[in-house]
């Protein structure tokens, strides 16, 4: 019963601009229930991809969902801009590490090479919509995070490294589950599924620069591939 009426009440627009629904103890006190049967309410709310509940903020309305482009140029700030959105970039964590097999081979390195792995998150208004674990090649890319700032500022750092300009290469693309330290950093539930990509950046002369593996969350993100440009 508080699903069906809550799930109607969103569909007519019942709740605030920013899309808050009330807390769960106002929703058990509302329908004279426990908090514990408010909050199960609320998690198939969530699991029906009708909201999202942020820890320490609430449950919000799941707003439209991004639209993203990958197989072309555009970069994660230009994407969510495009959406009229505000992009930013979190460190997570920054550490020189032995490359496995799939690395190696898309940075063409000798194997047990040690590379920098750079794990950032990516938001939308402040909201996690993807988290990617990327590798550079050591020494090439020593002092990149530095490069980054406090900003996380990805393209920057390119920038100054000499690469104002990456190519898309390679790239694989699967759904599935996501693990739990995964959801925790893209703030959703176990259940509902992730996209992850496995791609590797070019320069303009076709030499891998950088290769990454992200994933975005499935239900707040709408793939947009580009086709080729006309004589190319």
């Amino acid at each position: 019963m508080i699903v069906e009426t809550l799930h109607r009440e969103i569909l007519v627009g019942a709740f605030d601009e920013e899309g808050r629904l009330p807390a769960d103890t106002k929703v058990a006190e509302r329908f004279g229930v426990s908090r514990m049967t408010s909050r199960k309410a609320l998690a198939i709310l969530q699991n029906k991809g009708l909201i999202r509940i942020e820890h320490g903020r609430g449950a919000f309305i799941e707003s439209d969902v991004l639209e993203y482009r990958l197989a072309s140029r555009v970069t994660f700030p230009q994407n969510v801009r495009s959406n009229n959105q505000l992009p930013s970039r979190k460190l997570i964590y920054a550490e020189g590490r032995q490359a496995d097999i799939w690395v190696c081979s898309c940075l063409e390195l000798a194997p047990k090479t040690t590379v920098l792995s750079v794990q950032l998150l990516g938001e939308s208004n402040g909201r996690p919509v993807a988290f990617s674990t990327n590798f550079l090649e050591l020494p090439r890319f020593s002092g990149f995070v530095e490069a980054m700032g406090p900003e996380a500022d990805v393209e920057i750092a390119m920038a100054k490294f000499g690469f104002a300009s990456l190519w898309p290469g390679t790239a694989k693309v699967i759904a599935r589950m996501p693990t739990e330290e995964e959801a925790k950093l893209l703030d959703q539930s176990p259940s509902r599924p992730v996209v992850e990509k496995k791609a590797v950046e070019v320069d303009a002369d076709g030499r891998p620069v950088w290769c990454h593996v992200t994933c975005y969350a499935a239900d707040r993100i709408q793939f947009v591939f580009d086709g080729a440009e006309p004589g190319k």
